[in-house]
């Protein structure tokens, strides 16, 4: 039906995303794909609002088509975890950055296998500019309501939580950079 095609292209896409971001800021990921896997923008996003970002096409044997929700979810839960893993056996630390919408419900369901999330640090991909504690609207306080807060994890690179759309965003970048690469790897 058309619900199921738009639904399977919502967790398409997301799924898209979290493919490409989390192998970006995730160590493990890094020094197998290289630092120019992901290019950081060359300028403030404050100031141009506009990115030279490079995101490389997946080799389709890369691509994993999942038929259900419960697969795509199990799956995310799997690559997750193992990333974690990985990244904290090779590192010491993990670095893992989400976006809102679909994610969120996907990562609510997580129930972390091992004590990966004490030695995790969470960013976020994107924010709308409201208060961070708005439930309705900011990623973060959705994502500390749904699962953040029931995990323990309390590394987060928070936002300001203003309505300065260019605020937030150099804010932002300046705490990401402030962030040790042993924590966030660039």
């Amino acid at each position: 039906s058309r619900a199921l095609i738009g639904l399977q292209k919502t967790i398409t896409m997301n799924l898209m995303n979290l493919f490409c971001i989390v192998p970006m800021v995730v160590g493990s990921f890094l020094s197998t794909h290289g630092a120019d896997a992901f290019a950081f923008p060359t300028s403030t996003i404050a100031k141009t609002c506009t990115f030279s970002t490079m995101l490389h096409a997946a080799p389709a044997k890369n691509v994993h088509i999942l038929h259900t929700e419960e697969d795509v979810t199990s799956a995310v839960h799997q690559i997750v975890e193992s990333a974690a893993q990985e990244a904290i056996s090779s590192r010491g630390h993990f670095a893992l950055a989400i976006p809102g919408g679909s994610v969120l419900k996907v990562l609510s369901s997580l129930n972390p296998s091992s004590d990966w999330v004490s030695k995790t640090t969470l960013a976020f991909v994107n924010h709308k500019c409201v208060p961070v504690d708005d439930v309705k609207s900011a990623i973060e306080a959705q994502a500390r309501t749904k699962f953040l807060d029931r995990w323990g994890l309390t590394d987060i690179i928070s936002l300001g939580g203003t309505s300065d759309g260019a605020k937030e965003a150099a804010e932002y970048e300046e705490k990401m950079r402030a962030t040790p690469e042993t924590k966030l790897p660039r």
